[in-house]
């Protein structure tokens, strides 16, 4: 073998080497596929037989019986005949022509699912109202922990330097307020501290 040849081949001799497989691959299995099809229709499989012969004879009506009169003595035979007729034509013939058996405890089974959805509705409800109740306190609590907007800045200044942890004499010199004043303002501070 020429080892040269192999040599200068490039990728489009590989490519179409590739190519000319793959056509004769799919012409091998296009004539397998024919000969199966030749020896398939020779002989139908004797299951597909009697499953078309079931479904054909479950699509025709029942014949009827002819009315024949019976003999006069024989009323009672000829309501037997007419009454297993009656019982046969109402009766399926196959298991696959009556309708899926109701699954035991179906009713049970809807009626919690229906509960649970309006469980989770109401759950849903209660959580959006919680939480604008919560913004609702945290909107009410923010405006009572801020300085009064009536009070003088004077009293602001003080309530500040006890929020800080001033003590009552610093905040009298610093703000000029008396002693009893800055003491009340230092137990209100401590007071909204130890509330929350």
């Amino acid at each position: 073998m020429d080892l040269e040849l192999l040599g200068s081949l490039g990728w489009r001799e590989g490519l179409m080497a590739i190519i000319a497989l793959l056509v004769v691959y799919i012409i091998v299995l296009f004539f397998r596929m024919r000969r199966l099809q030749r020896s398939m229709a020779a002989v139908p499989p004797l299951a597909a037989q009697s499953a078309v012969a079931a479904y054909s004879a479950i699509q025709e009506p029942p014949p009827v019986a002819a009315a024949v009169a019976p003999p006069a003595g024989n009323d009672a035979s000829a309501a037997n005949v007419e009454a297993s007729v009656r019982v046969d034509a109402g009766k399926p013939e196959f298991a696959w022509n009556e309708p899926p058996p109701e699954i035991p405890g179906q009713a049970l089974i809807d009626a919690l699912q229906r509960e649970f959805y309006q469980l989770r509705c109401e759950v849903d409800e209660l959580r959006a109202e919680l939480l604008a109740t919560r913004e609702d306190f945290r909107r009410q609590y923010a405006q009572s922990a801020g300085p009064a907007q009536g009070a003088s800045p004077l009293y602001n200044d003080a309530m500040q330097l006890a929020i800080q942890g001033h003590d009552a004499t610093t905040i009298a010199h610093h703000c000029g307020i008396a002693r009893a004043e800055a003491d009340l303002v230092v137990a209100l501070a401590r007071n909204r501290h130890e509330g929350l």
